[in-house]
């Protein structure tokens, strides 16, 4: 059950911060979207543990913090909308402006909403929590995805079997790199997190093929996050019923069996050479 809760509130936290991007970039639906995620993550999340209790908590904060945002994006677009004068037509056929409609003005005896307080992160030493490839932990932050160095000498002998060459996914690792920085500049960030997945694959593979133990774990930990990332945009775009949601679906299952494969290998799955 454990298992169960941490994965829910992993995808909240990711939709969360997604959530929090899409709104200071100006993608505000996205946002909402992202947010049905986050709340789905909250519900399913819930527990009684100390230390997924200050998760818990984290992820309410961001989604505050986002919901925020979303009202006062929605004012400044209805009064830019009410400042641009509509398009008729003249007897002539020459469009002409439309007179604007006075704003509605709002009561003045009406008190602000109050500010909503959030409780504040506990500062006691938290029990263990138990975390399958994570052999360390931080006090109320989850322990890192790593694997032990011996899982990252198997996992690189059977990229040797396949013929993986490092040269060459340390080029892959740099052209998803710059791929993804330019659909951040684009702020498309489905782009982003598909490039930044290629690029982690092959960060870690180069790692584990040339014994670099901390960079391997470093990029695990982090495609961790990424997959969880893709999963939550195309669940939100499967339940929304978008038209790209279709094609999302394989992105993910991709990124998905990749990780397990890296899994497998780990724990000394043989693979046949190439």
């Amino acid at each position: 059950m454990n298992e169960v809760i941490k994965t829910a509130l992993a995808e909240a936290l990711t939709a969360a911060e997604e959530a929090q991007t899409a709104a200071q970039a100006g993608q505000f639906n996205e946002a909402r979207a992202l947010l049905e995620v986050v709340e789905t993550g909250l519900t399913a999340g819930e527990t009684r543990n100390p230390a997924l209790m200050n998760r818990r908590l984290k992820i309410i904060r961001i989604q505050a913090s986002v919901e925020a945002m979303l009202p006062a994006a929605e004012v400044e677009a209805d009064a830019e909308a009410t400042q641009a004068p509509a398009l008729t037509e003249a007897s002539d056929g020459a469009p002409v402006a439309a007179p604007a409609e006075e704003p509605e003005v709002a009561p003045v005896d009406e008190p602000a909403p109050a500010p909503v307080t959030l409780p504040a992160p506990t500062d006691v030493e938290l029990p263990p929590v138990a975390q399958v490839d994570a052999p360390t932990k931080v006090r109320g932050v989850a322990a890192p995805h790593a694997l032990p160095d011996e899982g990252w000498d198997r996992v690189a002998a059977a990229l040797r079997a396949q013929g993986t060459d490092a040269e060459a996914r340390e080029a892959d690792a740099a052209r998803h790199g710059r791929l993804q920085g330019d659909a951040e500049e684009n702020r498309d960030t489905w782009r982003a997190r598909v490039e930044e997945r290629f690029a982690l694959q092959a960060r870690l593979e180069v790692c584990a093929l040339r014994g670099d133990y901390a960079g391997a774990n470093a990029a695990w930990d982090r495609l961790f996050d990424v997959v969880t990332a893709i999963r939550s945009r195309e669940g939100a775009a499967r339940r929304r019923g978008l038209p790209g949601a279709a094609a999302m679906r394989p992105v993910y299952d991709a990124a998905n069996q990749d990780s397990l494969q890296v899994r497998r290998w780990a724990r000394g799955v043989k693979v046949d050479a190439a």
